[in-house]
């Protein structure tokens, strides 16, 4: 990986004892151990990673190999897992789910040869993941499948499943289907991310970065002052977005909205957008957004993704709602009635 511009070798993997299994990550050139080796550590550190703890291995920490009988024998059946619930589990699973599409492509091993590696997106009734297969299992898009013995990963809160040939893969006779159910904000932020998830709330504010902005021809990066920090000056493109705060009233996502799903929200093009800021300024397009968007209730579907600073969601679909006032507030004097 890149530390500082520097190619850097690291370690990760997963370590267990009786009370459970945490992932590590090893920061040091060389690490003196293999899988199913029993080790003690000292002077590692710990922190928290999207909702885990995770032990972090320096170079000044102490891993040493011990005799197996210092740690019980330990026996990790695959645990039975919804794709919901995969930010919380560790160590093997078993998931049922339907294979939604499935691509391959050949890759170079680092000790020469090739291997085949199969990836898509698969579903349950809960939610959507991407995976990888090292092993050609003769998946089919459609197929339902119980994977025995695969491992959750994430990036920014995507759920990824990956297994090779020691996972057991079975083909059932099972109907499962994949809806795109509305999920509460806080049960997005809880799992820090998803995948093709949609969601409700109100536009409670519009942020900085919203309206005409310019980007980068070479790598679209958005520019200030005709300024790439990759490119340095450059002659920008114009574009449109906007970038929104949700609230459900459970908890807050940050929005970022493409031009397209712009121009249909606001009902105007890029075009007439662009002429209004040359000739009133940029701020007149933030105020028509404001007048559009601002206090609307807003149906959003896409990827969220979630680091150290929230939960934002890039929006590939995005509707304005109705909203029947007599039924919000009946709901909301039942819900009150029933507290």
């Amino acid at each position: 990986m890149k530390v500082r511009g520097e190619s850097r070798t690291i370690f990760y993997g997963l370590i267990g004892d009786e009370s459970g299994i945490v992932p590590f990550t090893a920061w040091t050139s060389s690490f003196p151990a293999d899988k199913g080796d029993v080790v003690e550590i000292k002077n590692a550190y710990t922190r928290e990673w999207q909702g885990t703890v995770q032990v972090n291995i320096g170079e000044k920490t102490i891993v040493k190999k011990v005799e197996d009988e210092r740690l019980p024998d330990l026996s990790y059946e695959p645990k039975n897992c919804k794709i919901e619930d995969l930010h919380s589990a560790f160590g093997p699973v078993e998931v049922v789910a339907k294979i939604l599409d499935i691509s391959e492509k050949e890759i170079e091993l680092e000790g020469g040869g090739k291997k085949k590696v199969f990836f898509g997106m698969l579903a349950d009734e809960t939610g959507k993941a991407q995976y990888t297969a090292w092993h050609d299992f003769g998946l089919k898009e459609g197929d339902v499948v119980k994977i025995s013995g695969c491992y959750a990963r994430f990036w920014k809160g995507i759920p990824q499943l990956v297994f090779d040939e020691r996972a057991k893969v079975e083909k059932i006779d099972k109907e499962i289907v994949s809806e795109n159910i509305v999920i509460p904000l806080h049960r997005l932020v809880e799992r820090r991310g998803g995948l093709d998830v949609s969601v409700e709330g109100t536009v409670i504010e519009i942020k900085n970065g919203s309206g005409i902005i310019e980007r980068c021809p070479e790598c679209s990066r958005l520019i200030r002052n005709g300024e790439c920090k990759v490119h340095g000056k450059v002659k920008g493109i114009v574009d449109l977005r906007m970038k929104l705060v949700v609230d459900d009233g459970s908890a807050g996502i940050g929005v970022v909205i493409g031009r397209e799903l712009t121009e249909h929200l606001i009902g105007e093009s890029l075009e007439k957008c662009r002429e209004k800021a040359e000739k009133e300024g940029k701020e007149t397009v933030l105020n028509l957004i404001k007048k559009k968007i601002l206090a609307k209730k807003i149906y959003l579907r896409g990827n969220a993704l979630g680091d150290e600073f929230g939960t934002t969601l890039i929006a590939r679909d995005a509707k304005i709602l109705d909203i029947d006032i007599r039924k919000e507030a009946a709901d909301l004097l039942q819900k009150l009635e029933g507290e």
